[in-house]
């Protein structure tokens, strides 16, 4: 062989070595595809979940009247305002009783009349059958005498019971607190002329406050039966008793109302929000898992990804089409494809598709 021949070969040879060790030394350098990992939780299923619900109402007065007169009248004297609290037997407002007072006046002075006669007509029949035993008098002068006593002592039955009359109306025309409460309205002021029955004052009892809370009536059945309900209104917690298994459905709520006695302490005011704490078992069979591991699916479904162990000992990711039963603000209660045990993709949903292969960090 020539020798310029033996030259080129040698190069060629060269050549061919030198671009096979850039190639090795290219892919040793490239980096291997890298697998993502991904946070799982193992899935526990269970017959059902129990969603704490509150159902709201009012508190109201055990005891809450419009007082008003029984007669009519002109106010005199407001004792109490708006907020003022009172104590069963305190006056509360007067109405003026000028003419009561003339009128009671008139009575005692035909009252101390009659009383003049009678007087006179007592000592008249006294002498007049002192007089029959000596025969100086007729039958016909005592019977007489006799019957203008007996109509004198008629008059006088007749006006005494004026005067109670009067009496009566003039203590009637001062309002006195029923029972121990506080003052809620005022509809009257000073000087003003009141007819018989309107209402001059609302007043609602301290003691014996409740609670009046509309029921759905596929829950009433399981709260009659609670043995130890519990009251809240604003921050505070109260038991309470029920006081009746309710009457009838408001057609405006379609709900029925129960009545719940609250503490003698409770300090509550009328009117104020009451929510009755109720825990409610559904008897769907499901699991909970947190809300970022479920995604948007079709035609109304949601769906998680499942981390399913394949042939070569790895996991690849698999959607499973699911119902969401119940959420709150951080999980969900759902119920699907899912088998006891499986793992669910519960972080790094945006980073794996179905089909993908995955490392897993179980939580």
């Amino acid at each position: 062989m020539p020798r310029y021949a033996s030259t080129i070969v040698l190069v060629a040879s060269l050549s061919l070595l030198t671009a096979c060790n850039k190639e090795t030394q290219a892919q040793e350098e490239t980096p291997p595809e890298s697998v993502p990992s991904v946070t799982t939780l193992s899935v526990a299923m269970t017959p059902g979940y129990t969603i704490n619900r509150e159902f709201v109402g009012t508190v109201q007065a055990g005891q809450s009247a419009n007082l008003g007169f029984e007669l009519g009248g002109k106010v005199n004297a407001l004792m109490v305002d708006v907020g003022d609290t009172v104590q069963a037997g305190d006056p509360l407002i007067v109405l003026d009783t000028l003419l009561l007072d003339t009128e009671s006046q008139q009575l005692s002075a035909q009252l101390e009349q009659l009383d003049a006669q009678l007087d006179l007509i007592k000592n008249n029949l006294q002498r007049q059958r002192q007089l029959k035993k000596k025969g100086f008098s007729a039958d016909s002068e005592i019977d007489s005498l006799t019957s203008q006593r007996d109509a004198l002592l008629a008059n006088i039955r007749q006006l005494d019971a004026s005067l109670a009359s009067s009496a009566l109306r003039k203590d009637k025309s001062t309002i006195y607190a029923p029972y121990s409460g506080k003052i809620s309205h005022r509809f009257v002021s000073n000087g003003d002329v009141v007819s018989m029955g309107a209402p001059t004052l609302t007043l609602l009892a301290d003691s014996q406050k409740e609670a009046q809370i509309g029921i759905p009536v596929k829950a009433l059945a399981d709260i009659n039966q609670m043995t130890d309900p519990t009251i809240r209104v604003g921050s505070q917690q109260y038991p309470a008793k029920l006081l009746n298994p309710g009457a009838d459905i408001d057609m405006r709520s379609r709900t029925i109302t129960l009545r719940f006695l609250l503490p003698e302490e409770t300090s509550a005011i009328n009117g104020e929000l009451a929510y009755l704490q109720y825990n409610y078992l559904s008897p769907d069979e499901g699991f909970w898992m947190p809300l970022a591991g479920v995604t948007d699916g079709l035609r109304g479904m949601w769906n998680v990804y499942a981390a399913v162990p394949n042939e070569s000992g790895s996991h690849e990711i698999a959607r499973r089409s699911v119902q969401v039963l119940h959420a709150d603000d951080k999980n969900a209660y759902v119920s699907g494809a899912i088998d006891d045990g499986e793992l669910v993709v519960i972080e790094g949903l945006h980073r794996v598709i179905a089909g993908q292969q995955v490392q897993v960090l179980t939580e």
